[in-house]
């Protein structure tokens, strides 16, 4: 196994050509368009002198993830099983580091919180027509949102924090294990029905659209969706669940509404709805419910949710109240 041989692996998985040579420390290495493909390579030698190339690599934004096929041809049973058990004892080895990571950058998320004041301005914030809530502000004007762990104990619920940049710009602090968090938006009423989505602009704008009568739990991206999904079920045993999910129409697979629909599957009473944008009025890369605010007022917004929601016990009733006072 050769790394031209992983080269076609990936090319395969429908990946972009990565940059030669591979890198095979065992680092994890970005490519592709926005840097959105990855690998993690590293050498293996065997007992007989030949040399080995193992790991995984995947794309980001459909959190897909494929192992190297390795071709055992030539090595012996026994010394294959010796290979699987030293990677098993690596792969352990990495899983603690990761937790380790994950406890440091919840100790930074933490620093940079404190950081943050409860007023300020932020120009992402103005650009997406939206207002900022559970967020504080750095006095270069960006945002802080907060992300957490709403199932365990308020002194470790935070496990990190994402910095929104005024040009956009987003990152989080490093290290944490992204699963089961969100930031939620809004207090959650007894048998209320909650509402998840992706983005944080999307989910402030979904608040507007319900005048703030109804949570929204922002689950960060769509591989998230099902963990936040479960966690609210868990946390919220009688409200209905209304996953508002992006529509990534210009996505092979359409990583947006396919993980949506099967999160909804993973628990019981959960429905889904998506942006519909009238024709001519879609930009490329319009997606989600804060570029229908941006495209078609806000008002649409609550038509589509209200049109999805009388599946749900009340919430169309209380949808049309908010519309009513609106007007």
């Amino acid at each position: 196994m050769q790394a031209a041989d992983v080269v076609d692996q990936m090319l395969g998985a429908g990946l972009d050509m990565p940059e030669q040579p591979l890198d095979l420390s065992g680092k994890v290495r970005r490519f592709g368009p926005k840097k959105n493909h990855w690998y993690k390579l590293r050498e293996l030698r065997t007992n007989s002198g030949a040399w080995v190339v193992v790991g995984s690599f995947g794309n980001h934004s459909g959190q897909q993830r494929w192992r190297v096929q390795v071709d055992w041809k030539g090595i012996g049973e026994a010394e294959r099983a010796q290979m699987l058990e030293q990677r098993k004892a690596q792969q352990a080895a990495a899983a603690a580091e990761r937790a380790r990571d994950a406890a440091r950058a919840a100790m930074t998320a933490a620093d940079l919180w404190r950081e943050g004041s409860s007023t300020g301005r932020s120009d992402y914030l103005d650009r997406k027509g939206v207002q900022g809530e559970a967020c504080r502000f750095l006095p270069d004007g960006s945002l802080l949102v907060p992300l957490l762990r709403y199932d365990l104990d308020r002194d470790q619920a935070l496990r990190a924090v994402q910095r929104i940049w005024p040009d956009g710009t987003k990152r989080f602090t490093k290290g944490f294990e992204k699963p089961r968090c969100s930031v939620r938006l809004g207090l959650v009423g007894m048998g209320d029905p909650v509402m998840v989505c992706e983005g944080y602009a999307t989910g402030l704008t979904l608040r507007m659209a319900v005048e703030r009568r109804f949570a929204v739990y922002v689950a960060l991206d769509a591989g998230n969706l099902v963990h936040v999904v479960e966690l609210v079920r868990d946390l919220n045993p009688r409200s209905p669940i209304v996953i508002c999910a992006d529509d990534d129409w210009r996505t092979a697979g359409n990583p947006g509404r396919s993980k949506a629909f099967a999160a909804a599957k993973a628990v019981r009473d959960c429905m889904v709805t998506y942006p519909i944008f009238r024709p001519g009025m879609r930009g490329l890369k319009d997606t989600d419910f804060n570029d229908l605010h941006a495209r078609e007022g806000l008002s649409m917004v609550r038509r589509q949710l209200r049109l999805a929601a009388p599946k749900l016990a009340g919430l169309a009733l209380a949808l049309a109240a908010g519309v009513a006072r609106a007007a």
